[in-house]
C-alpha cells in the first residue's frame, strides 16, 4: 500500500509538470506560496488576503460530526480535533451529504500538526459523489508538504483539479463526503484545527 502511494506521490508530480497549453501550470510550491493560517480570524489566507472557502470545520470549537475508524476522536475544546490511531489505517471521515460542487471547490485544506508520530505517514485524501464511493480510483495527495513535521503545525493542500487519480471527476461532481488517512500505525498521534473546502487561488 505505501508504495502503491509513493508512486501516486511520483505520478502526481510528473501530471504537475505536464499542460494541454503553451502556458505551463504554477508549480506546486508557487501554488502554496503565500497560504497560512490567520490566528486572528482562524481562517486560512492567501497573500493577505482571506480565501474563499465554500465549506469549513474548525473544531476548536467541535467535532463537526466527523468520524472515524481505526482510531479514537476527542476533541480539545478551544484546540482542535486529536485522532488517535488505533491500527495502520487509520480514517477521518467528514459528514455526509455535503453537496459541494468540486468545480466550486478545487482546494481542499487541513491545518494539522502530529503531536506523536508513530510510523510513516500517509496523507492520502479520498472523495465520494452521488456516482461512486470511496475507491482507491479518486484519491489525492497533499501538494506541500508530503510528510507534516512532528511538533510544527503544518497546512495541507490538495489541488483537486488534478488529482493523484480520479481525472475530471471531481471536478465534474457534487461531493458528497471526504476521508483523510493520517499515521500508518497505531499509536499515533494527529490534532487537527481546520478542514476547508476553497475555490482556486
Amino acid at each position: 500500500m505505501m508504495m502503491d502511494r509513493r508512486r501516486l506521490i511520483a505520478k502526481a508530480a510528473a501530471t504537475l509538470a505536464l499542460t494541454a497549453c503553451d502556458k505551463p501550470p504554477p508549480s506546486p510550491v508557487r501554488l502554496a506560496q503565500g497560504v497560512v493560517w490567520d490566528t486572528s480570524t482562524r481562517a486560512f489566507s492567501h497573500l493577505d488576503r482571506p480565501l474563499d472557502v465554500v465549506r469549513s470545520w474548525d473544531f476548536a470549537s467541535g467535532d463537526g460530526d466527523f468520524t472515524a475508524t481505526e482510531a479514537e476522536l476527542n476533541h480539545r475544546p478551544g484546540r482542535g480535533l486529536e485522532v488517535v490511531s488505533l491500527s495502520a489505517d487509520p480514517q477521518l471521515r467528514s459528514p455526509a451529504g455535503l453537496a459541494v460542487r468540486g468545480a466550486a471547490a478545487p482546494l481542499v485544506l487541513v491545518r494539522l500538526r502530529r503531536m506523536v508520530i508513530a510510523g510513516p505517514w500517509d496523507g492520502a485524501l479520498y472523495f465520494s459523489t452521488s456516482r461512486h464511493g470511496e475507491s482507491a480510483d479518486y484519491i489525492n495527495l497533499p501538494l506541500v508538504p508530503p510528510a507534516p513535521n512532528d511538533e510544527d503545525w503544518s497546512i495541507l493542500i490538495y489541488d483537486m483539479g488534478r488529482p493523484a487519480r480520479g481525472g475530471r471527476e471531481w471536478r465534474r461532481s457534487e461531493i458528497s463526503q471526504i476521508r483523510l488517512d493520517l499515521d500508518a500505525a497505531p499509536g499515533g498521534v494527529t490534532l487537527i484545527s481546520h478542514i476547508a473546502l476553497a475555490r482556486a487561488l
